[in-house]
């Protein structure tokens, strides 16, 4: 048992994302010791838009190309950066308008989101050979990235989210450029040119999932400047790098290898087999790293930033309870994306846009009771999308292996 699970290709993918997941959040304990609670805020925002132009701006190709793994090309390419560029417009848009964001740090926005929408769609295309070492690099980049900026900004005494961010970006477009150079002269074997219907048909319904969760995993810190202030968003921001990372990158190392691995099973018991180890080592995984947090989160927040941000064990305990629910709802998404129908990526896709307005309403009338309220009630959200997931996980397996009965007579 032990030795197959060490096999698990999530316990692989999961080890290189909690290697990225260190680089973000020790990037983001040092950003916070150097800068105002006000300017990390503003960092912490910056990167929640982000995040949502990463989901929103390949418009599900990063699905799409796991699924139909098409040609590293020029309609691929163009493709994939019209899109971006359209979410980076918008993104720009929210952080000067809704959010009031200096006109300068808005526009970044826009290359921004046009490095890390076109990065993830080339991550997806070595995802779907297999090829998780050079895909884990692309979609973890940006962590290093921040780690790096950060230790530049604390070495030379920086305190200025202009700098940051202006790095951030740059990197962002570095790596996605360096990416999609070597995937080009390295996956185009017997690959097709990417076919536009199925490019928007297969990409909305992903597409419906992708940002619906998205936003929801995102949710706390685009709504806190709303219901709270800037500065319990710093406070937030620290809190979810040290305590919730870890469980964020368990729920992606899922989905990384496990989406993959379905879409290559031909039969049922092959995906049971699958299924069975892969949900043991997330199972193994959340246990170890709650016990972790529950040990070294003190320590850090108490000794390391000295008190400087509010955060007692009522809140480490409820980062860790939405954690595990977030990891549940990640593997029943990525059971549902791998083996069902667009049909049903598009009722999963339905589902999750309920569970983020039952999550506005949730975090409203927890904000009454500070952030630990607006945890909670974010994370009934989490659990309800988890609980649908989960039977739609078993429709969809149901319906892809199904076993015709043999004719009487």
């Amino acid at each position: 048992m032990i030795a197959r699970l060490l096999k698990s290709d999530s316990l692989r993918s999961a080890i290189g994302f909690a290697a990225g997941g260190a680089g973000f959040a020790a990037g983001s304990i040092l950003l916070a010791k150097v800068m105002s609670p006000e300017g990390f805020g503003v960092v912490a925002l910056v990167l929640a838009l982000n995040q949502f132009g990463l989901t929103f701006g390949p418009f599900g190709l990063e699905v799409v190309a796991i699924r139909h793994r098409p040609r590293v090309g020029r309609r691929l390419g163009l493709l994939a950066l019209a899109l971006a560029t359209a979410t980076g417009i918008v993104a720009a848009a929210i952080a000067f308008f809704y959010y009031g964001l200096a006109a300068g740090i808005a526009a970044l926005l826009l290359p921004m989101v046009m490095g890390s929408a076109t990065g993830r769609v080339c991550s997806a295309l070595f995802q779907g050979e297999r090829r998780f070492k050079f895909a884990l690099i692309l979609s973890q980049a940006s962590n290093y990235i921040l780690l790096f900026i950060a230790l530049v900004a604390l070495g030379l005494s920086l305190t200025s989210e202009s700098f940051v961010l202006i790095l951030m970006t740059v990197g962002y477009l570095i790596a996605s450029g360096l990416g999609w150079l070597l995937a080009y002269r390295s996956v185009n074997n017997g690959r097709q040119e990417i076919k536009f219907a199925v490019a928007f048909s297969e990409g909305a319904a992903a597409l419906g999932i992708g940002v619906g969760v998205e936003i929801l995993s995102q949710f706390e810190r685009l709504a806190i400047p709303k219901v709270g202030s800037v500065t319990m968003l710093g406070t937030y921001a620290v809190l979810a790098a040290v305590a919730g990372s870890p469980f964020r990158m368990i729920k992606i190392a899922i989905s990384f290898s496990l989406l993959p691995r379905l879409r290559a099973v031909a039969s049922a018991a092959e995906a049971r087999a699958v299924i069975v180890r892969e949900s043991l080592t997330a199972l193994l995984m959340a246990i170890a790293s709650s016990v972790v947090i529950l040990l070294v989160s003190p320590l850090v927040f108490n000794t390391l930033l000295k008190g400087k941000y509010e955060i007692g064990l009522g809140l480490i305990g409820a980062t860790i309870v939405v954690g595990l629910a977030k990891i549940w709802e990640g593997f029943s998404t990525t059971v549902t994306m791998s083996c069902g129908t667009p049909r049903s990526m598009a009722i999963i896709s339905v589902l999750a846009w309920i569970c983020l307005a039952i999550a506005a309403g949730a975090m409203v009338i927890g904000a009454r009771y500070g952030l630990l309220g607006i945890l909670y009630g974010v994370g009934i959200a989490w659990a309800l999308l988890a609980a649908g997931g989960s039977y739609l996980a078993v429709v969809s397996l149901r319906a892809r292996f199904r076993v015709p009965r043999a004719s009487a007579g």
